[in-house]
């Protein structure tokens, strides 16, 4: 991805999802929809916390490691 295109794909994401629960929050009943809204946006924030540490913490393959696994499975 480009430089330009990372920082606009993040900023859609993010006003994407900030609309969906807006309008979850407007559709639902005023306080037991607040507390399931929350309860439902901790859950969402800690799976997407999750998945972005265990992302940072892969190690990329460098060039030697990929050539030598393409050459282990091509025999």
């Amino acid at each position: 991805m480009s430089r330009f295109r990372k920082p606009m794909f993040g900023a859609f994401v993010g006003a994407t999802t900030a609309g969906g629960w807006l309008i979850m929050d407007l559709m639902l009943p005023d306080p037991e929809g607040d507390y399931f809204l929350f309860s439902l946006m901790a859950i969402v924030n800690a799976a997407v916390g999750w998945n972005v540490v265990k992302m940072l913490n892969k190690k990329p393959e460098t060039k030697e490691a990929t050539s030598e696994k393409w050459h282990t499975e091509s025999n």
